[in-house]
């Protein structure tokens, strides 16, 4: 048995009978330090300032938030390590098929009302689990990919790894993924749903396909999760990622705003339906998605100038020029200047459309890196859109060729014609799909010999 005198608790729950009960059951343990978070933002907090040992979390936190929903935002700003222990606390039977199916999982959960006996049983099991897992942790924080797959790999074959085996073929197959290791990572998710029909297991297995650009198979993959696992919001933003891929921005948006219905606080998928619907020409749904993330994304560094810019982006296509100013001009010069190229190439962009007297100099100037340098995609796409404008064809013409060599051609055909045929250029744009389809087909050709 642990020795849980030695180990910070962190209780979370907005009620206060709730929480001094938790707290009596961790001090009959033996607990000595237990600390208080009576809302989301103030776990949060205390969570940065001094990472607990053992979190004890209600499932509902009240103001619409989910100790899930907590724990997705501390697995995306990687303030959890992997050694600490994340209990959820719920009176929710129900709580079963929601944690069977969504991948961001706690390490256990508990339903109330429960007894000491009955915490201390299942907090033995996690810490032993998380001791069996000690040294991968450590290699995977480092970024050592070689060496925490190696480690997986003895631990499956080891008799303490037994009760563990599908957790350790699911860490194999992220890090798998997180080293490039894509085919791999497919073949180990597909190894698991020969056992077991995880749907995690088969959100991977759409994932893997989707790194492979095999775009069909993966949503085949993903419709069956989204259709089987309505709570699985997770999967939602794998299919609409997959059919913008495929071109489909209609399908993309719709199932975004379901599962953002659902979800309104998951800032993440905000943006992600902000840019299916940008893609979809619903500015308006896209704008509201981004205002919403810059009013209330509220972890700190969370909100980021890359957001703004978006927001900014999606006024321009709307043709609302005045908010588009009063956002990029809401950036200090300081910041614009501390920008990598591709979101300088944004910045003046944007600028020069909204506010030309100040931002086509600026344009202007920068147009030199603009042709050589390397760029993202929304990048391109803005400079691609202020050249148009400006009758800048060599320029224009440049970010469009970049853009329909590369491997999002087909998610962003439909803007990039758009854009061309408003400005009477529809037939240059085929000329370029065409130069671009023929260098393909000249490259893929092997030589005769």
């Amino acid at each position: 048995m642990a020795d849980y005198r030695k180990k910070r608790f962190l209780v979370i729950d907005d009620q206060p009978l709730a929480r001094d009960a938790l707290r009596s059951v961790a001090q009959t343990l033996g607990a000595f330090a237990v600390e208080f978070s009576t809302n989301y933002q103030d776990a949060i907090y205390r969570i940065r300032q001094n990472v607990p040992d053992i979190i004890l979390c209600d499932y509902v936190l009240g103001e619409g938030r989910s100790g899930q929903q907590l724990l997705e935002e501390l697995r995306r700003f990687n303030l959890l390590p992997d050694e600490t222990i994340f209990m959820m606390v719920t009176g929710e039977q129900s709580y079963e098929q929601v944690v069977a199916a969504v991948e961001l999982v706690p390490d256990d959960y508990i339903i109330k009302p429960f007894s000491p006996d009955k915490l201390l049983l299942r907090l033995d099991r996690i810490m032993e689990k998380k001791n069996f897992f000690a040294d991968y942790y450590r290699e995977k924080r480092r970024q050592e990919y070689a060496q925490a797959l190696a480690i997986l790999q003895a631990c499956r074959t080891s008799e303490a790894g037994r009760p563990y085996r599908y957790e350790i073929l699911r860490q194999q197959a992220e890090v798998e993924m997180a080293s490039g290791l894509v085919e791999q990572a497919e073949a180990t998710y597909r190894g698991i749903l020969e056992k077991f029909n995880f749907p995690w297991a088969r959100a991977g297995v759409a994932r893997s396909l989707q790194q492979q650009n095999r775009l069909s198979e993966a949503r085949q993959e993903i419709d069956q999760v989204v259709a089987g696992t309505p709570h699985y919001f997770d999967a939602a933003d794998v299919k609409a990622s997959i059919c913008m891929a495929q071109g489909e921005h209609a399908e993309a948006q719709k199932v975004l705003d379901t599962a953002s219905q659902k979800t309104p606080r998951n800032y993440l998928r905000k943006r992600l339906l902000a840019e299916a619907a940008n893609l979809n020409g619903d500015t308006a749904t896209a704008s509201a998605a981004l205002s919403d993330v810059l009013a209330n994304d509220s972890m700190p560094g969370a909100v980021t100038p890359a957001d703004r810019l978006a927001l900014a982006r999606t006024h321009v296509a709307a043709n609302e020029l005045i908010g588009a100013e009063k956002v990029l001009l809401s950036l200090r010069e300081s910041e614009v200047q501390n920008m990598a190229l591709s979101e300088q190439a944004s910045y003046v962009a944007l600028l020069a459309l909204s506010l030309p007297g100040k931002g086509k100099p600026r344009f202007s100037g920068l147009r030199p890196a603009l042709l050589v340098g390397e760029l993202d995609t929304a990048a391109r796409i803005d400079v691609m859109r202020t050249a148009l404008d400006l009758a800048d064809n060599d320029l224009a013409d440049h970010q469009c060729e970049q853009l329909m060599a590369g491997n999002e051609a087909k998610k962003l055909f439909g803007t990039l014609r758009g854009l061309y045929s408003r400005h009477g250029r529809e037939m240059d744009f085929r000329d370029i799909q065409r130069q671009v389809a023929l260098k393909r087909i000249h490259h893929e050709t092997p030589a005769a010999g």
